[in-house]
Order: C-alpha cells, then structure tokens, then sequence
C-alpha cells in the first residue's frame, strides 16, 4: 500500500492511550495505603511516633500536614480509640475504600 493510500484509509484508527490519565498517582495512593496498613500490623509504635511528632509541629505546620495526611491521620486516629477492634478495623477499611475510591483513575469521555 502506498503511503497515500495508507494516509486515506478510513479504518485506520488514532491509537489508543496506553495508560487512563491519574493511575501514576491511584498507585501512589495505594502504595501509601499498603506501607499504612503495613506500619499498622507490624510496628504500630511508628504510627504513635509519627502522630506525635505531628502533633509537635507549629500550629501553621501542622494545619498543613493535617490537610496533606487527612485520611491517614484520620485511620490511625480511629484506629487508636478505644472502640471493639472490629469497629476499628472496619472504620479503617471504610476510609481506605473510599479515599482510593476518590482517588482512582476515570475514563475520560
């Protein structure tokens, strides 16, 4: 086929996207909820170490972090209250579902 004849082809279509826009960052989010989830099971002591250094910060800072860190700050502050474990853990679960819910990638139209 000549390359003129190649060019006019009606059937030949634009290709396609290789990856949908916004999954970089779902799988950042997810990675964040996995090393979360992690810390969570295995060295929760890291998770106390971090919210009081948070805690620690100037006021300006730590407004700052809270709206940068908000659905894992929340998670560990539910996690931390003194509800039936599977209360918590089923809060916990509810944030995750619904952060990475917002956070995942949509087809575009």
């Amino acid at each position: 086929m000549s390359q003129i004849a190649a060019e006019k082809n009606p059937l030949r279509c634009a290709p396609a996207p290789t990856q949908v826009p916004g999954s970089t960052f779902f799988g950042l989010m997810a990675g964040l909820w996995g090393a979360f989830v992690t810390l969570l099971a295995v060295s929760p002591t890291t998770l106390d170490d971090a919210y009081d250094w948070l805690r620690g910060l100037p006021v300006v800072w730590e407004i700052l972090m809270w709206i940068v860190t908000l659905p894992w700050t929340l998670a560990y502050l539910a996690y931390d209250s003194g509800w039936e474990h599977w209360v918590k853990v089923l809060v916990v679960v509810l944030i995750v579902v619904v952060h990475l819910g917002i956070s995942a990638p949509k087809a575009q139209r």
